[in-house]
């Protein structure tokens, strides 16, 4: 029988890196599986393995108890509850610290104060014009379907002097006149708006606060148009500058079940505006 032909260092070399590698997986996935070599941790159970497959396995009252009894202690917390532990810069929850007694002050949390500019002000100024006309502002869109846009339409109403502002919300409350509907007016101010007449207008901001209707009933495209309809009313005459609005008494940051985020002071959105 011939003798076998002698291996190449270069071969034995490349046959132990592979027996070594080979080794190297085995030990991960050990670990990986938590596994010593010989018994399942204690903690496992066959509802590890519920979500597996088609089928669902039924939990047995023994194992649901003992779950109910591990949430019952406090060892579970939210994912959402530990990420938020962890953007306010504090020490994350550990299950012996859930209890009813109250943690003293480590000097970082912030109480939750509502600011004194978040609140309606006290009556102030009131404005005072003399009889003439005044320009209102209501909508009408041209096109169709999707391209459909609205545009600002201006009217005038004639106002027999005294407070301008309440006068401008009556109107815009009762909306386009019959000839001004026939030509396709329409307005995006609701019929149930209701306003506070004990406004505060100081340094050219006019504080005016209304009801909730004011900010739910419509699109986003709506609500500012809506929105424009009072600007547009109201910015730029009696020495009006800007408008800040609220809802009861507190200071309206956001508009609509989308939240469109609103600037600390209202002025003109820049727009066309036609002339009727």
């Amino acid at each position: 029988m011939a003798p076998l032909p002698p291996q190449s260092p270069d071969r034995v070399k490349s046959l132990s890196y592979m027996i070594g590698g080979l080794l190297f997986v085995l030990i991960l996935i050990e670990k990986s599986l938590s596994f010593s070599g010989g018994s399942l941790p204690k903690n496992w159970n066959k509802e590890s393995f519920r979500n597996i497959g088609k089928g669902q396995m039924r939990s047995s009252p023994s194992s649901t108890t003992e779950n109910n009894a591990q949430f019952a202690d406090g060892e579970w917390e939210d994912d959402l509850a530990w990420e938020d532990e962890a953007l306010q810069d504090s020490f994350a929850l550990s299950p012996s610290s859930k209890s009813t007694k109250q943690t003293p002050d480590d000097g970082f949390s912030i109480p939750e104060v509502t600011m004194p500019e978040d609140q309606f002000p006290k009556s102030g100024k009131r404005l005072q014009g003399s009889p003439g006309y005044l320009n209102l502002f209501f909508l009408k869109f041209y096109g169709q379907g999707k391209n459909s846009q609205s545009q600002l339409v201006k009217v005038s109403r004639q106002f027999g002097g005294g407070d301008p502002v309440p006068f401008i919300f009556h109107e815009l409350l009762k909306g386009p006149s019959s000839e001004e509907k026939s030509k396709g007016i329409l307005n995006a101010i609701p019929k149930r708006l209701s306003f506070d007449s004990n406004y505060r207008f100081e340094e050219g901001i006019l504080h005016i606060s209304f009801s909730r209707e004011l900010e739910i009933g419509g699109s986003p495209e709506i609500l500012k148009d809506r929105l424009d309809q009072i600007c547009y009313s109201l910015v730029g005459n009696y020495g009006i500058k800007g408008v800040v609005l609220y809802i009861g008494n507190n200071r309206l940051r956001s508009i609509g079940s989308d939240g469109i985020n609103l600037p600390d002071v209202l002025v003109r959105n820049p727009r066309k505006v036609i002339i009727f």
